[in-house]
């Protein structure tokens, strides 16, 4: 099984073969579940060659699941490793965001996130619906474009409705009144936004280029933030989550996780003096592990000069560090664990418009 897993899945976040050999009353049987179609159809042919073993072998999402998605309903919505609240926080999705329904247990979701990235959600975080609805969801939106703003019930402020974070997407309902907007949330919930805290979608969804500049001020505008190891909002971060949000509100979907984002874009050659890097490359740390490869734990924005933006769980916040031992702000234990560099512009590998990764979530699934 662990051939089958490294041939269709060798990244469980973003597929699984999840797949065991039982004892039955009628004999042998495989049994668990995948996301990969050809997998499904190789262990139905491996099963067929074994005499007396059956299959029962899942393909997600499942048949109760097929043709429903989800909208992120809260703010920022906690996704976990496995169904519980006490489970590991290991990514984040934000209101409006749409979502795929893989599996559903004891009220938690196994989801699939624009990303790609696979993880379990509680039901009440997100409404569901169908592609219709999402493709209506997806028609008419604006975005967050605060750091944190809310929404009331009344322009005049009265009860709150909702938080927004940056990246957050809501529908407008009519035009302004006064120097508020109508919203429409994805539960249908409505309430006032100041209208100039609201960006156009298109802007999002549609970037056009990868504007380094622009990246990197988002990034700055971080700065000071809280580390939290599985955040992806402008509430608090970790350091793959600051890189994919600095992406994010400037139009890009990346990888989720460090060691993920180390195959995005193009390799940049290391130098001691650190010559071929240019601001805004994304700079990954690690270490090597018994047998030689790389083992990714640690990504950063290269800022020029040997200096470096980041969300270290070591400084608890987002902040500038250098690689030069001159400067007062020198990092050793980064200098010496400094391993790789990638440049991530438009139509390299891993960086995908965000109105084409919302639709990738959903003809993906239906062409299956």
């Amino acid at each position: 099984m662990t051939d089958l897993q490294q041939r269709f899945a060798p990244d469980r976040r973003t597929d699984r073969v999840e797949v065991r050999i039982s004892p039955t009353s009628s004999g042998p049987q495989l049994s668990g579940y995948t996301t990969v179609p050809a997998a499904a159809r190789a262990l139905d042919s491996l099963a067929a060659q074994w005499s007396g073993v059956s299959s029962s072998v899942a393909l997600l999402p499942r048949a109760e699941l097929t043709g429903e998605y989800g909208i992120i309903r809260t703010s920022v919505a906690n996704i976990r490793t496995e169904p519980g609240h006490s489970q590991e926080l290991t990514s984040q999705a934000l209101l409006g965001t749409p979502i795929e329904l893989l599996d559903a247990r004891d009220g938690w979701y196994l989801i699939r996130t624009p990303d790609r990235y696979i993880a379990w959600l509680e039901e009440g975080a997100f409404v569901r619906t169908d592609r219709t609805g999402l493709t209506a969801w997806l028609s008419e939106l604006s975005t967050c474009g605060l750091a944190q703003t809310d929404v009331w019930d009344t322009p005049e402020r009265g009860r709150l409705v909702s938080e927004l974070v940056a990246g957050c997407l809501v529908q407008r309902v009519g035009p302004p009144t006064g120097d508020y907007q109508l919203v429409r949330l994805p539960d249908d919930r409505r309430g006032y936004v100041r209208a100039t805290d609201l960006k156009d979608y298109a802007r999002l969804a549609q970037p056009g280029r990868v504007v380094v500049d622009s990246i990197l001020q988002t990034a700055y505008q971080q700065v000071g933030r809280p580390y939290l190891w599985g955040g992806t909002s402008t509430k608090a971060m970790d350091c793959s989550g600051f890189t994919k949000t600095a992406y994010y509100l400037n139009g890009y979907v990346i990888p989720r996780d460090a060691s993920q984002q180390v195959h995005a874009g193009v390799d940049v050659p290391l130098d001691d003096g650190l010559t071929a890097l240019r601001r805004g490359d994304l700079l990954f740390f690690g270490s090597y592990r018994d047998d030689g490869s790389e083992r990714v734990t640690h990504v950063g924005f290269y800022l020029g000069k040997g200096r470096f933006l980041h969300a270290g769980a070591d400084n608890d916040y987002i902040t500038e560090n250098s690689l030069l031992e001159k400067d007062a702000d020198f990092a050793p234990h980064r200098k010496e664990s400094l391993l790789r560099a990638r440049r991530l512009r438009e139509g390299s590998p891993g960086v995908v418009p965000v109105g084409e990764a919302f639709e990738r979530l959903y003809t993906r699934s239906s062409s299956r």
